[in-house]
């Protein structure tokens, strides 16, 4: 994947909703490896990080006893670890002092291990305070993905392994369940079985919301959202976002208040933005807010194309053109510097020209 894809592609939401917002993805064939024979779960001592090279913050040597860490693994090429880091920034800010959040770059595609690094480092440097906590690149003999993410047989990433004060496993999952987590764990209150067998029930809903969904039933969709249980932090994200997305084609009051919801969670984002702009024949104020969710998150120059794509699916036209003849500067400044993919860089710069010109004939 490259910096310019998109993370999210229209009608692709359906897939994860808000269990996982932004859906844990596979690793390309040439990432995978034989999972070891041994296996590490909820309770077991956390691995050590030896050996891996620090990019960013502060090296973190051991665990701490009474601190909680939150490991989290991710890669330059994986779209959905990239939604998850402003979040991840503001967890590391809400509980500094009591949680450490550490962010290991694993599974990457390229073969030169100096431009390898290279190209994590200029993406972390990118991403800036998007990506405001402790990151490091795993070994080249990929020592902490055997250990932590093979070991637990995970087959997505972001995933994410929480560390409690005792310097043990308490938690492995999507990072986008921090919110409810993190709190429990703290408290010393938290069980991870129960909590998965939460979010396993919620799943099952959640497939049968998708059928509906995808047949048009909204009313019936809307049905299965609503008999989700009150009260109960694992599912309330999921429940107001299902509820939305069926919502806004049924009824634009109780919508709004789903929305209110959200936005009261943390959770009007990007992701959800993606999901308003794979809507069609809804009233355009929420592909506006969608365009204004898309417009906070770009804080670097290659988010620019996706925002112009949702401003212009919003009739914002003129701010669309605007923010593509920036995004053209920067495809055309890297292809100067990279001769070797001027074809790739090309491509990108016909398809930006062509959206402009789309845009100025709809104006």
């Amino acid at each position: 994947m490259t910096i310019f894809s998109r993370f999210l592609g229209p009608g692709l939401w359906l897939a994860f909703m808000v269990a996982a917002p932004a859906p844990a993805v596979e690793p390309p064939a040439a990432a995978q490896a034989p999972v070891p024979a041994g296996k590490l779960g909820v309770g077991d001592p956390a691995p050590a990080l030896g050996g891996v090279r620090w990019i960013k913050g502060t090296p973190v040597e051991g665990f701490k006893a009474g601190q909680v860490y939150v490991v989290e693994f991710w890669a330059t090429w994986c779209g959905p670890c990239r939604l998850m880091m402003p979040r991840l920034s503001r967890l590391a800010r809400e509980y500094a002092g009591r949680v450490t959040v550490i962010g290991v770059d694993v599974l990457e595609q390229g073969k030169d291990p100096k431009a390898t690094n290279a190209s994590v480092d200029a993406f972390v440097a990118e991403m800036g305070d998007q990506m405001d906590y402790n990151v490091c690149r795993d070994t080249e003999d990929e020592l902490v993905t055997r250990t932590w993410y093979r070991a637990a047989n995970r087959n997505g990433i972001p995933a994410t392994f929480v560390v409690d004060g005792k310097g043990r496993i308490a938690w492995i999952g999507h990072p986008s369940h921090l919110d409810v987590v993190l709190p429990g764990i703290l408290k010393g209150t938290f069980q991870a079985r129960s909590f998965d067998d939460r979010l396993e029930a919620l799943k099952k809903v959640q497939v049968e919301y998708t059928k509906a969904y995808q047949k048009g039933d909204h009313k019936a969709a809307l049905a299965l959202a609503d008999g989700l249980p009150d009260g109960d932090p694992a599912v309330a994200g999921s429940k107001a976002h299902m509820q939305l997305m069926a919502l806004v084609h049924l009824d634009q009051e109780r919508a709004e208040k789903a929305y209110a919801a959200l936005e009261r969670m943390g959770l009007a984002n990007e992701i959800l933005a993606n999901a308003l702009v794979s809507q069609e024949g809804i009233p355009n104020h929420w592909y506006v807010r969608a365009a204004g969710l898309v417009k906070e998150a770009a804080k670097r120059p290659s988010d620019l194309y996706h925002l112009a794509e949702v401003q212009a699916k919003a009739g914002q036209k003129a701010e669309a053109v605007e923010n593509l003849k920036q995004f053209l500067a920067f495809v055309k400044a890297r292809q100067a510097k990279d001769p070797a993919r001027a074809e790739a860089y090309g491509l990108y710069i016909r398809k930006t020209e062509a959206l402009i010109e789309t845009c100025r004939r709809e104006k």
